[in-house]
């Protein structure tokens, strides 16, 4: 039963497509076209039914691809200088063969490598707006088919024809009626008893009037009936010697733009058909059976298709077993063949020029009007642009308008991202180096002339306006920084016009005295830091960084020294006076302590071990590092003199999390746990100006770590 309605479908819409490809001067073809037709399906049903991992799958030659073709067929022919309407009929043939074997060629192609996931990169406007042209397309070929003309204003002049009147208002009946049927009537009945009903009341309609078949075939309601009859198909030789190539060439934009869009609708309809059938199906598979299937059917000169989503589901509805829907279907189709040519001729243009009509006014309503719901205004715009577009300038105008409509949108919607990840003063974004507390009250005053601007994305030329113009902004502030920090650790790439932003910006740092320091030093950097050199007449203010904190490490470093902070107090005595003011029992907090003397490269803590001491750095410098399941170290903090080291893990009581490494030889001044708790039983004064000196090293990184939580939040 399912084949007899599926195949009822094929043979009708075959019947169709080949009226509106062989129209005017390629109309003698029209009994070969209708045998092509037919032909195709049976090959792709069949073969799709055979090898398809999804079992209940039946492939139809697709309309989208038809009413692209069919615009093309009516360009290649029209640019032939004369010639035959054997001619222009072979012509037709060899544009069909041609695009249904590339199209067989790329989808085995992408099936084969698998690059089935290359759909996702087309945006979905703009394949909406191609399917929207298609139906647009579907409508003018049968207003084509009806009136006999091929321009617009002709047709619209010829409605006054009363046998075109005849022939266009059983159509838009007829595709009301269709549309109706299928959209309020569930059922796989509906279609199938249309048509037959309408073919039924056209013909007696016609004999309670007494009107003769040749009366109706001279006023067009039926087309002239072929000579020889049966199945006819073309010959590959005739087809190759006869063709009109030039013509064919003339059209090849189409040519190529046919393959891809039947791509997008294969995969669309597989994507539709998981969502639908809630399986898994391997898109690769189904390109590469798809693109053999269409090889094959290319060879007889036959027209591209593939899974379709509508008669799939139904069968699935119909609880079809197995492959069974797909072989019953190609089975009907197959014994309707030999009667290939009578039908062509018995089956009234009305119904012809009204599937097209209902196919697609189908496709406009569900791709131009009913995305208006589903896209944002901006990406539907794109969708009316390309529908607008092909029906004022044809298909390939209308691709091209439409592709370059949809890349200046994107540009648009993608230079509107934010491109800054996070731009911060060197008050509030520090690095990791821990400094005495005049330096760190410096940089907590003056942190401001230290400016942090971490980038992300893809840098071009419409994103990267965003970062010179904030350059721009901080550089003609009153305060402008005197180190511009630049990280492009997160930029995934950039292009020419970047590169160029890049030196404008070094450029403006030049003019300013700001010195500029890129980081990290990867091949981006490196790339900018060359232009950059190549651009300036004096010596470059490019630094690199090995990252991020580095280079907020050199900054401070740098403005430090400008303001001569950079000596470190003399002794321990002066280091406990800056963190807790004068108290006379600090010398007796000094007595308490273990004087130590560590050379570089010596390891002062472990991770792992336990924590059950504290230390205060009084001259020197020490890492915090993390050594990696790769063996590699992570430095975590960098500790000068004046430093506390150790006392997180010491008031928890727990074990080390990082190893602690002298980087200059130092001198530092250990305290106890035992001593510390005897301190708290024995002497509260000193007890109490131990845990004020480590409360105050606590206290300044959790006031940074506030900052920054504050700055990415805000």
């Amino acid at each position: 039963m399912f084949g007899v309605l599926a195949g009822i479908d094929g043979l009708g819409t075959s019947i169709a497509f080949a009226a509106l490809i062989f129209s005017g001067p390629q109309a003698a073809g029209l009994a070969a076209g209708v045998s092509v037709m037919l032909v195709s399906c049976v090959i792709l049903t069949l073969y799709v039914a055979w090898r398809s991992c999804h079992a209940s799958s039946v492939a139809q030659v697709q309309e989208t691809t038809i009413a692209i073709l069919a615009a093309a067929v009516t360009a290649a022919v029209g640019s032939m200088s004369g010639g035959s309407a054997d001619r222009a009929v072979a012509t037709t043939f060899a544009i069909l063969g041609v695009s249904t074997v590339a199209t067989g060629v790329l989808f085995y192609a992408l099936g084969r490598f698998r690059l089935g996931v290359l759909v996702r990169f087309m945006p979905y406007s703009v394949i909406a707006g191609f399917l929207a042209g298609s139906g647009w397309l579907l409508v003018d070929g049968a207003l084509m088919m009806i009136s006999a003309h091929s321009n617009l204003a002709d047709i619209l002049l010829s409605f006054s024809d009363p046998l075109v009147i005849g022939i266009l208002v059983p159509a838009i009946l007829f595709a009301g009626v269709m549309s109706a049927a299928l959209r309020l009537i569930n059922s796989p009945f509906a279609a199938p008893v249309v048509m037959v009903l309408s073919v039924g009341l056209f013909y007696l309609v016609i004999a309670v009037a007494g009107i003769p078949l040749e009366t109706v075939r001279s006023w067009r309601w039926l087309p002239e009936a072929a000579s020889g009859g049966g199945f006819q198909l073309p010959s590959p030789l005739t087809v190759m010697t006869h063709a009109d190539w030039s013509a064919v060439l003339s059209v090849t934009p189409v040519l190529v733009s046919v393959p891809l869009i039947a791509m997008a609708g294969l995969l669309l309809n597989i994507s539709g058909l998981e969502v639908a059938a809630g399986t898994e199906i391997d898109a690769n598979r189904e390109l590469k059976i798809a693109g053999q299937a269409n090889l094959v059917t290319g060879l007889f000169g036959g027209a591209a298709g593939f899974t379709g989503l509508g008669m799939t589901l139904l069968a699935d509805r119909l609880r079809v077993q197995g492959r069974t829907a797909g072989l019953a279907t190609g089975l009907v189709m197959a014994l309707a063949l030999p009667f290939a040519t009578e039908l062509a001729a018995g089956v009234p243009l009305f119904l012809a020029a009204g599937l097209m009509l209902m196919l697609g006014g189908e496709l406009i309503h569900d791709w131009a009007v009913v995305t208006c719901r589903k896209l944002p205004p901006l990406e539907w715009a794109i969708v009316l642009v390309i529908v607008a577009s092909i029906m004022a300038f044809g298909f390939l105008s209308g691709m091209a308008v439409g592709l370059v409509f949809a890349i200046a949108t994107f540009v648009y919607t993608y230079a509107r991202l934010p491109v800054i990840r996070f731009s911060a003063s060197g008050r509030d974004r520090r690095s990791s180096t821990d400094r005495f507390p005049a330096a760190n009250h410096l940089l907590a005053e003056k942190g401001e002339l230290i400016r942090a601007i971490e980038l992300q994305g893809y840098l071009f030329f419409g994103t990267m306006e965003q970062v010179v113009r904030a350059v721009q902004r901080l550089l003609a502030a009153e305060t402008a920084p005197r180190f511009l920090i630049l990280d492009l650790r997160n930029v995934s790439g950039m292009d020419s016009a970047a590169v160029a932003g890049f030196t404008k910006i070094a450029n403006m740092a030049r003019r300013q005295d700001v010195a500029l320091i890129l980081s990290p030093a990867m091949p981006l950097v490196l790339q900018v830091q060359q232009q950059v050199d190549m651009s300036g007449d004096d010596q470059s203010p490019v630094n690199l960084a090995p990252d991020l904190d580095h280079a907020l490490e050199n900054a401070e470093d740098r403005l430090l020294q400008q303001f001569g902070c950079v000596d470190e107090p003399g002794d321990i005595a002066a280091q406990l006076v800056e963190r807790l003011g004068f108290h006379p029992r600090l010398p007796d907090l000094i007595r308490t302590m273990e004087r130590l003397e560590r050379p570089p490269g010596a390891r002062l803590m472990a991770a792992g071990e336990q924590a059950d001491d504290v230390f205060l750095l009084g001259a020197g410098r020490v890492r915090v590092q993390l050594t990696l399941s790769n063996g590699r170290s992570l430095r975590l903090r960098s500790m000068t003199a004046g430093a506390v080291l150790g006392e997180v893990a010491f008031y928890v009581g727990g074990m080390r999390t990082a190893d602690v490494i002298v980087e200059e030889r130092a001198t530092l001044f250990r305290l106890a746990g035992d001593t510390v708790r005897r301190l708290e039983r024995e002497d509260p004064t000193l007890a109490t100006l131990v845990h004020r000196l480590l409360a105050s090293s606590l206290a300044e990184r959790l006031a940074l770590a506030n900052r920054m939580v504050q700055l990415a939040s805000g």
